[in-house]
């Protein structure tokens, strides 16, 4: 009878690796997959780049992507592409829109495993992924059609392909490593250049080597220049002041100057990381103080990376919260780390003197934000009453946020962090959907939808709303104002769509059949005098206000008022 034989050393790792990969796959599908269509698209992000997908599909233009019709050039294509792919062949909905988003974080989970598992073995690999995918922050992000999600997992990526090529002698991972960025570029520009360059260039200083022959490599330059420079060269060629407009105004001017809106204070970033890492924040002070980074120097790697993005970002004039999302992953491996040391054994977690002293000002924390939320003073009511807007999920979420280390400390198990954490981002994307109620312009674009027929017009007056465009499937007259399209009409040298006084607006208005307004409610006002007649109210969203305005029916009342005025000395005479 044949004995079997044991699993060689290979099959006993590759059969490790399936119930880690599955459980991250199936966290990874709830977290970032489930009801992803639920949420109404919301402006102004989500609905401008499903609009420009719309748009790239509609104009059958795949070089240039449009808004309004208007040449869009604030940023590079690829994610418009990858979502007009997703329409293309699913059809247009939230869950296409989102797609792309969706995997790419769920990509960067996998990416957070397989670098801890590098680093340190498969355990803190696993640990590592998910206190990545039960970020606040990340699940936020991970199921919102923005470039911040497919930036951070090219960029992330071809960061961890660098220094492993760099630190594991691994030349044959710069191609991948370089193609990584270039898709990067392809996101959101340079910057996906510009940070691999500074945390590769601190890297190599901490081992000692040359500090730009260590990284840069021509055939790997080329790759990425083959990739990434013909769109942008297309671009030019057709609109020669391309280059002047995406490197000086959209980078380096918001970069160096306030003149792009988005200025913060300097300490802005420290409260959004909190934020973002939650329910982990409590636990970083614990994870980067355990051990020395000089004696680790994958720790020390993964301090630098996250440092270089949080400190390169802090020296930028215009700030957005999604912009230090790549700094998550390197944090998240530390974390990952430092609990990994405590899993093989849940009633070690009493053994780190450090940890229990986090916990304990953890449940205490939590406990008072428990009572304040539920017994607010009066200077914190305006941010309850924000809370409610998300009812039931905010107070939930702070009532988990009370148990989780209360339950750790009583049952000493590392699990239990996990198990409240994936809880907290549960009520995330449920909490999204209540959000979405205020935010997203569905409904009342589908109102418009209903009642549109041939040779209407739709008017943005002083406001435009990109989510309305992609619900509707109609493009905007706007009476004149700033806005994201004047660039683009500067290229288009296209003026039929706005109105540069009320009177042309009014002049235009009269030769429709009906019209549609898109206003804010306080200026409704200002219209009834700037073009007199009877509006009719449609829908309200958030302060906002659609409005239609017959012109026919209108032109109708004239005419009755006109035939009772002329009939006047008619009747007089036969009185």
């Amino acid at each position: 009878m044949t004995q079997p034989t044991a699993p060689g050393p290979g099959e006993a790792t590759t059969r490790r690796k399936i119930p880690y990969l599955s459980g991250l796959l199936l966290v990874g599908l709830i977290l970032f997959f489930f009801r992803l269509e639920a949420p109404g698209l919301m402006d102004p992000d989500e609905g401008r780049y499903a609009e420009i997908a719309r748009e790239m599909l509609l104009l059958k233009d795949w070089l240039i992507p449009h808004l309004n019709l208007l040449p869009y050039l604030e940023k590079p294509p690829l994610v418009y592409w990858l979502t007009a792919l997703c329409f293309q062949v699913l059809g247009p909905s939230e869950l296409a829109a989102r797609l792309p988003s969706a995997l790419c974080a769920l990509g960067g989970i996998i990416l957070a495993y397989g670098l801890g598992k590098a680093f340190w073995g498969p355990a803190a690999g696993m640990l590592s992924a998910l206190v990545l995918a039960t970020c606040g922050g990340y699940v936020v992000m991970g199921r919102l059609l923005t470039l911040d999600m497919a930036l951070t997992f090219f960029l992330n990526l071809g960061v961890a392909l660098g220094y492993l090529a760099l630190s594991r002698e691994r030349r044959g991972l710069w191609p991948w490593a370089y193609l990584a960025l270039a898709l990067g570029v392809l996101t959101k520009g340079p910057v996906a250049l510009v940070l691999p360059a500074i945390i590769w260039t601190a890297a190599a200083w901490t081992q000692g080597r040359p500090l730009l022959r260590s990284w840069l490599h021509p055939w790997s330059l080329a790759l990425l220049g083959a990739v990434s420079l013909p769109w942008f060269i297309g671009v030019s060629v057709r609109y020669p002041d391309f280059w002047r407009f995406f490197i000086l105004e959209q980078h380096l001017g918001r970069y160096l100057t306030k003149a792009i809106h988005h200025h913060q204070p300097f300490y802005y970033y420290l409260p959004i990381l909190l934020g973002f890492m939650l329910p982990w924040s409590w636990l970083l002070p614990w994870a980067l103080g355990r051990e020395r980074p000089q004696d680790h120097p994958d720790r020390l790697f993964l301090l630098i990376w996250a440092a270089a993005i949080l400190l390169f970002f802090t020296l930028s004039r215009g700030k957005l919260a999604p912009y230090i999302l790549p700094a998550l992953l390197p944090l998240a491996l530390l974390v990952g780390h430092s609990l990994s040391g405590l899993a093989g054994d849940g009633r070690r977690i009493s053994e780190s003197r450090g940890l229990m002293l986090t916990l304990g000002i953890w449940t205490l924390l939590g406990w008072v934000a428990m009572g304040l939320y539920i017994w607010p003073p009066a200077f914190l009511t305006p941010l309850v009453i924000q809370g409610a807007l998300v009812s039931p999920c905010a107070l939930l979420g702070v009532i988990v946020l009370a148990l989780t280390p209360t339950f750790a400390l009583i049952w000493r198990r590392v699990g239990v962090l996990l198990v409240g954490a994936m809880l907290l981002g549960v009520l995330v994307f449920f909490g999204m959907e209540k959000v979405s109620e205020q935010r997203s312009p569905r409904d009342m674009a589908l109102i418009l939808k209903s009642q549109w027929r041939p040779g209407a017009g739709l008017v943005g007056y002083r406001l435009y709303s990109q989510g309305i465009s992609y619900y509707s499937g109609q493009i905007f007259h706007i009476l004149e104002f700033p806005t994201e399209l004047d660039y683009g009409r500067t290229l288009a040298r296209q003026n039929s769509l706005f109105f540069h006084t009320p009177e042309e607006m009014a002049s235009w208005v009269k030769a429709r059949p009906l019209v549609f307004f898109f206003l804010r409610a306080g200026d409704l006002g200002r219209l009834e005098q700037e073009l007199p007649g009877k509006f009719h109210l449609l829908a309200w969203y958030k302060y906002n206000i659609l409005v239609s305005y017959n012109v026919e029916s209108q032109q109708a009342r004239e005419n009755a008022g006109n035939r009772l005025i002329s009939a006047r000395p008619l009747l007089a005479a036969s009185n």
